[in-house]
């Protein structure tokens, strides 16, 4: 007989029951905990991503611009010079279609100017011509009528970007072209309309045409989830980054229309670096890769931009141009065959090349020692934050072709002196700043060597001892002081032990000689030390030291008597100062870079006016002037390719040849420029075999004109020897014409009286 089961006892069975309803319980409240806790997370995800599309979506760099070309008739300016100036802003050649476009036609350039809205108001896109004869500017017209003057857009030369380095230009949906808005759905997102953040047909298809290419063809991640990667998130690859991606690209769609998501991707998505700046945006890489606006770009070069965001690095144009070009090509065939493109139109954009811009200043590229100065202007009124975030517009007084010649200048010029004077290749560095020589508005900075280096601004930044270009402060305070005219007599002697300090120093001339008594004049053109140092004592080291200072805009220095020979550190920008004071007639104008400021609105912030203030006799100035004319003429800088053009300058060597100076001027252009070694070990170069070939080459490409100059009242032009400082007439002794006071009693040179007419000319006052 068969046993029943015995069955469990029933407190068991009770407990189990208990057990399972519990855990059914905390099931429950774990699942509802989860919920809430999912619930919360998307709410948190979802005030994060509406704050940032509803608020300010980017931080918008302060763009800065150079100065507008001015065009008028009798300007001093070539068809060549104004092709070049239309290429550098990324013109087109050989058509007049559409605003960007040129034609050139011997002394004749058309041109439809683009639409800019300048700091007294808007243009609009113009058709212009502009004749040349001469060397010169004939005439001008805007759609056939005569016009005085017309202005050019001015380049956009940098921006001051946040300290994470992103850079970009916005642009909105009106002004992006429709090939480009099209063309990104094709490549990158085809059913962008349609989805809900995430497309799992994308996702198939791009793996299936990816196993096929064996290489990264299709994209998985559609515009919205690319869009979230930018924006949100890091490069980490985890399941829960992807989960977060989904949720935010799901949130994105469900707040946000398809036109501003496609806008934000078009200003956001990462395409390239230019050195410390990461270029985001279509805005800017069009900028970077072809130097002109977006809504000029043909299909080959949308097609590009779309090629560069599957990978920045690995499809680098410059660096991999096979490469690129390939996907490119790629890239126009899927437009065509989704008919973005018609047969015509693909079988032109497949032939074109990358077409890329090649110079060093791609995409309104960076002029950094310029900027630095500009920067530290605006550092008087706004801060780092502002400037990199409240989308400032900055225009500025740089002047591109001047930065070019400069900077072209610069390396050329140390190219050769290294070469001619047997010195190590590539070490001699430079720093070189020019100004409007009334204005003093900055129009082009140079602080090192390498052209577009970001780094140490020697021309800001670099206090080197002047040596011989404290010379004329010495010449000004005595001829200041009435005392002195251009013809005293000085002493070209050594120092007696009694005119020395207690330190026993005992300055020598350059070639270790002594000239004896000399005409003032001479004392500044040869440069001649024992001579300016007599001088000094003379009118006092106080003196001197005070005046130096004030026209620097520095504390004085210390009066010891080797400041009389340059013992004084000072940069470029100081010199510059010190020398605008004479290139102007007697007038101080502090260096200036920034013209005005607007905010995104195109409000005007600030603008900087001109600030004049007389801080020297315009007569001693006057007389001043007239020297250092001959110190290139006859003196220290007889070497130079425009000795005998009427030019102004001085030439600057500090002890032991470390420093090279040379501060010359025209009627335009006033130029700094000094060369030396970091390490302050000596160059062996004067100022003269240095410095002055920097500014020569400079000069070569600006056209200078002659320094004008009068007599100032109470002086009239006379004929003295330069050696003696005696009276003479032309073509008797070393004749030079300068302004000489009336009253002054001046010796004949032995036999080189004034004529038979000259001595009638006197004899009835004429």
């Amino acid at each position: 007989m068969a046993r029943k089961p015995t069955r469990a006892p029933r407190k068991g069975r009770r407990k189990s029951s208990r057990t399972r309803r519990f855990a059914a319980l905390y099931l429950v409240i774990g699942l509802a905990g989860a919920s809430a806790l999912a619930a919360g997370y998307l709410l948190y995800l979802d005030r994060l991503i509406t704050h940032t599309f509803e608020g300010r979506r980017w931080s918008l760099p302060a763009r800065v611009y150079a100065q507008p070309l001015e065009l008028y008739a009798g300007l001093e300016f070539t068809a060549d010079d104004l092709e070049l100036e239309l290429k550098r802003l990324g013109y087109r050649a050989g058509r007049l279609d559409a605003p960007g476009s040129y034609i050139r036609k011997r002394d004749e350039v058309r041109a439809v100017l683009r639409a800019f809205t300048f700091t007294d108001g808007p243009r609009k896109a113009a058709e212009i011509t502009v004749r040349f004869r001469y060397q010169e500017i004939a005439a001008i017209e805007v759609a056939d009528t005569p016009t005085a003057l017309i202005r050019i857009e001015p380049p956009l030369i940098g921006s001051f970007f946040p300290s994470h380095g992103e850079d970009r230009l916005i642009v909105t949906p009106a002004e992006t072209p429709e090939l480009l808005a099209e063309g990104l759905k094709v490549v990158e997102d085809r059913n962008f309309d349609t989805h809900v953040g995430f497309d799992p047909k994308g996702i198939a298809r791009a793996a299936w045409a990816d196993l096929r290419a064996g290489d990264l063809a299709q994209g998985g991640s559609t515009l919205t989830q690319q869009l979230v990667k930018s924006y949100f998130l890091d490069n980490r690859r985890t399941l829960l980054r992807k989960v977060k991606e989904l949720a935010m690209a799901v949130i994105l769609e469900l707040r946000f229309e398809k036109t501003d998501l496609l806008n934000a991707y078009v200003n956001e998505i990462y395409l390239g670096q230019d050195g410390e700046r990461a270029v985001h945006g279509f805005g800017l890489g069009s900028q970077f890769y072809f130097n002109k606006p977006l809504s000029e770009l043909d299909p080959a070069e949308i097609a590009l931009l779309i090629t560069v965001i599957r990978g920045p690095s690995y499809y680098n144009p410059f660096r991999h141009p096979k490469r690129a070009r390939a996907r490119r090509d790629m890239v126009l065939a899927q437009m065509r065959d989704f008919e973005l493109l018609n047969a015509t139109e693909y079988a032109h954009a497949i032939r074109e090349p990358l077409a890329l811009t090649r110079t060093a200043r791609r995409g309104g590229g960076y002029y950094p020692a310029f900027l630095d100065l500009v920067r530290q202007q605006l550092g008087r009124d706004y801060d780092a934050s502002e400037l990199a975030s409240h989308g400032f517009r900055i225009f500025t007084t740089l002047q591109p072709r001047v930065q070019d010649a400069a900077e072209q200048a610069a390396a050329n010029a140390l190219d050769r002196i290294e070469v001619n004077r047997k010195l190590p290749r590539g070490e001699l560095e430079t720093a070189l700043v020019v100004s409007n020589t009334q204005t003093a508005e900055i129009t082009a900075v140079v602080g090192g060597r390498k052209a577009g280096f970001q780094g140490f601004n020697r021309a800001l930044a670099a206090h080197r001892p002047i040596g011989s270009l404290v010379k004329p402060v010495v010449y000004l305070t005595a001829l200041e002081s009435g005392d002195y005219n251009l013809a005293t007599i000085l002493y070209d002697a050594p120092l007696l032990p009694s005119e020395t300090d207690k330190s026993g120093w005992a300055p020598k001339n350059f070639d270790n000689k002594f000239n004896g008594p000399v005409p003032l004049v001479r004392g500044l053109a040869d440069s001649l030390n024992l001579a300016t140092v007599r001088l000094g004592q003379a009118v006092g080291l106080d003196t001197i030291a005070k005046r130096l200072g004030a026209l620097a805009d520095t504390p004085p220095p210390p009066a010891f008597p080797s400041l009389l020979l340059g013992a004084a550190d000072m940069t470029p920008l100081q010199m510059l100062r010190v020398y605008g004071v004479f290139a102007s007639g007697g007038f101080a104008t502090p260096p200036k870079s920034v013209l005005a400021v607007e905010d995104e609105t195109g409000a005007t912030l600030n603008r900087y006016p001109l600030e004049v203030q007389q801080v020297a006799s315009p007569d001693a100035v006057a007389q001043l002037n007239y020297a250092l004319k001959l110190v290139l003429q006859l003196g220290t800088g007889k070497g130079s390719r425009f000795a005998q053009r009427g030019l102004a300058g001085k030439t600057g060597t500090s002890d032991d040849f470390r420093d090279s100076w040379f501060a010359g001027f025209d009627a335009t252009h006033l130029s700094v420029v000094w060369v030396g070694y970091d390490d302050n070990r000596p160059s062996s170069l004067t100022g003269s075999a240095g410095a002055m070939v920097v500014w020569d080459a400079l000069m070569a490409q600006l056209h200078p004109s002659t320094v004008a100059l009068a007599p100032p009242p109470g002086t009239e032009l006379t004929t003295i020897d330069y050696e003696t400082g005696t009276r003479t007439r032309a073509g008797c002794g070393n004749p030079v014409l300068l302004p000489i006071p009336y009253n002054a009693r001046l010796p004949n040179l032995p036999g080189c009286g004034p004529s038979f007419s000259e001595r009638v000319r006197r004899w009835f006052g004429d």
